[in-house]
């Protein structure tokens, strides 16, 4: 079998993080913060270090100023709803995923918020006049995606985020696409807050994501619940991060994640490297065939290829590719502002997305597969 739709999740992950998960089950298997005996302050120090362990990977200023969710989509929601006050105004662009447009749209339809939308074709602008196009007095949040989970192209702009940080705006980051891909740090590319999942591009388990802050002080709970400390209070105390946390901690996953953030550290130049030639070998053979249009071709981008090919529905494309044995994705892909800018809702989307695990040979036999239909 050939996989290729790991932006949805990577199918592979290293065998270091498989370790870790079987060796925190089996030897700590208790949570954090939920009494003092040893194993239980085992696992509050092994939280605390994969805590710091994220904090260094993205360049955070205080290592420990980041709070764990389940997922990206929960942490994009923490920052929303905890940040935004009735009345503001917030800044996104046409590639933001669903997890980011449908929080901002509730908040919205119910009169607490607006946004506005930065169109593709105004991306291309200098940093300055899209700002001076979209901003408003109420601006307060300008949200960017790091890369479209539909095509692949990179859509993060540093020089956006500094002119943005020029004006006052609050800069968050959804890193869910690209995370272990792209060099990010917070400090040098002016982010205030950033959302991560661990089951894409970390390569880490499902159920771990997280939410990284420059100022730790301005978020409110999402969800009310246990939090292992001050449980005399009759809602959620005002610690960071505890205080965000309710509920019990994956912590088996989140130990796997430290060391899948350790792999992605250790060889993500080499990562980087092979990924450039699968893409660039799937280009240059898609690129040769007529019949098949790639979109944001001219655009750099991380190893997801979103295209079409005339004459068959994304569905039919997907069908065809299972039956050979290939997984890739159609349909719409939880980002209707990019499908919607592309113009592809109705004929969907095949993506092609790939990891390390992949290979040259995998690459020719998809474009032998797709040459026969």
């Amino acid at each position: 079998m050939i996989y290729f739709d790991n932006a949805a999740t990577t199918k592979y992950k290293p065998e270091t993080v498989i370790k870790a998960f079987v060796d925190y089950t089996r030897n700590v298997g208790v949570s954090p913060g939920r009494g003092s005996y040893s194993l239980g302050i085992d696992a509050s120090r092994k939280l605390y270090q994969v805590r710091k362990s994220v904090g260094k990977y993205f360049g955070l200023g205080d290592l420990t100023n980041v709070v764990f969710t389940k997922n990206s989509t929960e942490a994009i929601n923490l920052f929303f709803c905890g940040y935004l006050n009735k009345g503001d105004h917030v800044l996104i662009t046409c590639y933001e995923h669903n997890s980011v447009l449908r929080p901002l749209q509730s908040m919205q339809d119910k009169g607490m918020i607006d946004y506005s939308i930065i169109s593709r074709e105004d991306l291309l602008l200098p940093a300055k006049q899209i700002l001076d196009k979209y901003c408003k007095t109420n601006t307060k949040v300008l949200a960017v995606t790091l890369a479209s989970n539909l095509t692949g192209r990179i859509v993060f702009s540093r020089d956006l985020f500094a002119e943005a940080k020029k004006h006052g705006i609050t800069t968050f980051l959804d890193s869910s696409q690209g995370a272990g891909k792209i060099h990010i740090s917070m400090e040098t590319d002016k982010i205030d807050y950033l959302a991560f999942t661990g089951h894409k591009d970390l390569m880490g388990l499902p159920g771990t994501g997280g939410l990284c802050c420059k100022e730790k002080d301005k978020i409110v709970p999402l969800l009310q619940g246990g939090t292992g400390i001050l449980g005399n209070e009759y809602v959620n105390p005002k610690a960071f991060p505890e205080g965000l946390e309710a509920g019990t901690l994956n912590m088996p996953a989140i130990w796997a994640l430290g060391s899948a953030i350790n792999y992605a550290s250790e060889h993500m130049e080499e990562n980087q490297l092979k990924e450039r030639h699968l893409v660039d070998t799937l280009l240059k053979e898609l690129n040769e065939m007529g019949s098949v249009t790639i979109y944001d071709n001219e655009f750099e981008r991380v190893s997801t290829i979103g295209i079409n090919i005339e004459g068959h529905t994304s569905d039919e494309v997907v069908k065809y590719l299972d039956d050979n044995d290939v997984c890739v994705r159609g349909g719409i892909h939880c980002a209707i502002l990019a499908h919607e800018a592309l113009n592809t809702v109705s004929t969907g989307v095949v993506r092609i997305s790939l990891s390390p695990s992949n290979t040259e040979e995998e690459i020719f036999r998809f474009i032998e597969l797709i040459r026969k239909m």
